[in-house]
């Protein structure tokens, strides 16, 4: 069986303290739950939606027997757990501040230092078969430093959360060479003191590019990428309990990179993950579901957003209209005045949207394909595609989408893009910024010409006169100057690809608002500018390749 996350840690009972207003705590436990610092990593990336195996040793009494269906419970696979007779289960005392919700942990150490370097050895079929290995420097070092050498020998990804720092630290010369080997090492400031035996942390991650992640608290984190440095600022949120609040981040982190997710945008998400577990009591109950994540960080962030009200109906509807209609096989297909295709699932999905809208904001107006498309842009008004490209929803070939614009103020405010059967959602906002599934998309740099990619995007019988100029601008002594040139009658799909940087850019003649409008303003937000390249202003170039924009502009 193959996995996407392979814990190897302790697992743990953790009785938790709460600080009362005299500053006293009480005798007695306020709450009593299953936690470990492996275990707290195996449920947060379980909860983030990864496939995750635990390995570690507990023993055979009540409390392992509560850890382990704890485990169970959160879809953490549980097969290679040793459950071993007469073996001290681990236990912590957790005191929480009052003032500042911090921790104080006394810790009880029983199964976790009975671990033993042959855990690796029996266990290694599914350390191979598992995406991202994450440990601890808890279990004794010489299992920690073994799990090490065999994983980077054999090319696995590990992380590390070091805390037990002085175990790692390069006053002892030979773990020089082990923090090498070692994929990602995340750490608190004083961890990182301890283990590089200095106070300065932004010198110390450039040494470690990609690698070292050090979590400032309040002031969030810092890494370098390899030529900047990156500072990520904390999600300010209430705290309650920061127990776990470490292991949220580093389980959740596991679980996008296992995904493929680059390490700026998997770290991101994962403090949001962090954020949420700081506004709820215990560790493994107050780690977020990937849904609930989701919600959360689409609603944080559009929250100080003039049209946050208007942005999240949208976003939140425009999936809905897709589940109403995902299963259907049969529907009809009519063919309008203008020859392009209909179906009954265009109507079905515009007047769905339209009615949720109106719901909520009775008074505004709609541009839209099918019912609406005469109507003149005024402030207020909704933009809707409920498919744009109607044939290849036909085709069922997932060259389609459902396109939303909203305007007001003389402008556009934002835009939605969403492209069900690519399960890819962008979305794009003034002031905010652009995202795909909930992550920013970042700018890229521009490649060489011959390595470009150049779409006609639109109708391609459209302004054809002036595309053949441009397209014979491409070609040199009978062969392309660039690396290729695509044309998908879809504007949704045109769009998204520039923007996700599949294409470099983009060639459009459409001018219907519906087909445009969301795709230039995502564009735009992406700072990816626009071009006209005939005299009425009906061929455009959106692209930020000066090779290519020098090329075609010439004239």
């Amino acid at each position: 069986m193959k996995y996407d996350v392979c814990v190897l840690g302790g697992c743990s009972l953790a009785q938790t303290f709460f600080q009362k207003v005299d500053g006293t705590y009480a005798d007695t436990p306020d709450i009593i739950s299953p936690g470990g610092k492996g275990a707290n990593q195996a449920v947060a990336a379980s909860k983030a939606g990864a496939k995750t195996v635990m390995l570690t040793r507990i023993g055979k009494d009540d409390i392992g027997k509560k850890i382990l269906d704890n485990l169970d419970f959160y879809q953490v696979d549980t097969t290679n757990i040793e459950i071993v007779e007469g073996l001290e289960n681990d236990y912590s005392n957790i005191y929480i501040k009052l003032e500042d919700k911090d921790n104080y942990i006394e810790r009880f150490s029983g199964a976790i230092n009975s671990f033993t370097k042959d855990i690796v050895d029996k266990y290694q079929d599914i350390i191979l078969k598992s995406k991202i290995i994450v440990c601890q420097l808890k279990v004794p070092k010489e299992v920690t430093e073994y799990l090490i050498n065999f994983c980077y020998k054999n090319n696995k990804i590990l992380i590390l959360t070091p805390c037990r720092p002085e175990k790692l630290s390069i006053t002892e010369k030979e773990n020089i060479d082990l923090i090498d080997k070692i994929s990602i090492i995340t750490c608190n400031r004083k961890e990182c003191t301890t283990i590089f035996n200095t106070d300065d942390i932004e010198t110390c991650v450039k040494k470690y590019p990609n690698k070292l992640i050090v979590t400032l608290g309040s002031e969030g984190l810092i890494y370098y990428n390899g030529k900047r440095t990156i500072r990520m600022p904390s999600i300010k949120t209430e705290v309650i309990d920061t127990t776990g609040a470490g292991d949220t981040l580093n389980g959740n982190l596991s679980a996008f990179l296992s995904r493929g997710m680059d390490l700026q945008h998997a770290l991101r998400k994962a403090m949001y993950a962090s954020a949420m577990k700081l506004m709820q009591e215990t560790a493994q109950a107050g780690m977020p579901y990937y849904e609930d994540l989701e919600n959360f960080i689409q609603n944080e962030r559009n929250k100080k957003f003039d049209y946050s009200n208007e942005l999240n109906l949208a976003l939140d509807i425009i999936k809905d209209a897709y589940d109403m209609v995902k299963y259907t096989t049969k529907f009809k297909i009519s063919t309008k005045e203008d020859y392009t295709l209909v179906t009954d699932m265009d109507l079905y999905i515009e007047k769905y949207l339209i009615k949720k809208i109106r719901d909520k904001f009775p008074q505004d107006n709609f541009v839209t394909e099918e019912y609406n498309s005469n109507n003149k842009l005024t402030n207020r008004s909704w933009i809707i595609d409920p498919i744009d490209r109607t044939s290849h929803f036909i085709k069922n070939d997932g060259l389609w989408g459902i396109q939303l614009a909203f305007y007001d103020n003389e402008a556009t405010r934002f835009s939605i893009i969403y492209l069900p059967d690519k399960k890819e959602l962008y979305y794009a906002a003034e002031n905010i910024g652009a995202f795909l599934n909930n992550n920013k998309i970042l700018p890229t740099d521009a490649v060489p010409l011959n390595q470009a990619i150049v779409e006609f995007g639109g109708s391609i019988y459209k302004e054809r006169d002036v595309k053949k100029v441009l397209l014979d601008d491409f070609i040199t002594d009978n062969h392309l100057i660039i690396s290729n040139v695509l044309h998908v009658n879809s504007c949704c799909i045109s769009y998204t690809n520039l923007v996700s940087n599949k294409t470099d850019a983009l060639i459009i003649s459409s001018k219907k608002a519906w087909d445009i409008m969301p795709g230039e303003f995502l564009c735009k937000v992406c700072g990816i500018p626009i071009y006209y390249l005939d005299s009425n202003k009906n061929v455009r170039l959106i692209t930020k390749n000066n090779e290519i924009k020098k090329l075609l502009l010439h004239k």
